[in-house]
């Protein structure tokens, strides 16, 4: 009768166990990432810090443009981490670094403007982040057209390339290990979607904006009033 009972017991520990590892499984799956980071595309990190830093740049902008001056809102850290998540995503998919260095000038022309109606302790952030957009934006036009030319369309529109790249680089956040802070959102085809109880407000036609060739006068445009500081 002993040797059941052991049996028995060691079933038991054997069961406590898996459900304790499936436990904790099921809890990492939902728990996103790790504490300081807001989203991560394949292991490439995009931190609260960043985040909050380039929120600054955008407040500071619309200040400039007639807003109100006041620390980076909930919706402005929105859409400072919808900016940077594409750009993540657009390493995955293209090449940024290998892309025309006139045309990555060209867009930073567009954006020196702005440049310099911030304060000194900005400058820094924007130049970083405008150069990575910039690269970005150029690269995933640049696969849009290449992908077109080996679909038989040798000479696609630059909106045709835009609309192709922007495709491939939604298809291929489908299928990356992209991981979300839940209190900005989810990702949804390819784009950060606020949803109950995140940060954000429904943005009108931000990821439209943000995905042009070339950008918009200043960062800050790429936002909504509603994303504006306060």
């Amino acid at each position: 009768m002993t040797q059941p009972r052991r049996g028995a017991h060691r079933a038991r520990r054997t069961a406590a166990a898996l459900l304790a590892a499936g436990a904790a499984l099921a809890l990492t799956a939902c728990s996103g990432p790790p504490p300081g980071v807001a989203a991560e595309v394949d292991g490439q990190r995009i931190t609260d810090e960043q985040v909050d830093e380039f929120a600054e740049v955008l407040c500071a902008l619309g200040t400039t443009q007639g807003g109100e001056a006041g620390t980076p809102s909930k919706s402005a850290r929105f859409g400072a981490l919808s900016i940077l998540l594409a750009d993540k995503l657009a390493e995955g998919v293209a090449d940024p670094d290998s892309v025309d260095r006139a045309a990555v000038a060209g867009a930073l022309e567009q954006l020196s403007a702005s440049r310099d109606v911030l304060p000194e302790g900005l400058r820094e952030t924007f130049d970083s982040v405008a150069e990575e957009y910039s690269r970005a934006q150029t690269a995933i036009l640049e696969l849009g057209r290449s992908s077109l030319a080996e679909a038989g369309n040798a000479e696609p529109t630059e909106d045709e390339a835009l609309a192709e790249g922007e495709r491939l680089r939604a298809a291929y956040a489908q299928e990356a290990d992209v991981e979300i802070d839940p209190r900005f959102g989810e990702l949804v085809e390819g784009q950060l979607r606020p949803t109950n109880g995140s940060l954000s407000v429904p943005v009108s036609d931000f990821a439209e904006k943000t995905a042009a060739a070339q950008p918009p006068a200043d960062l800050a445009a790429l936002l909504p009033a509603s994303q504006k500081c306060g």
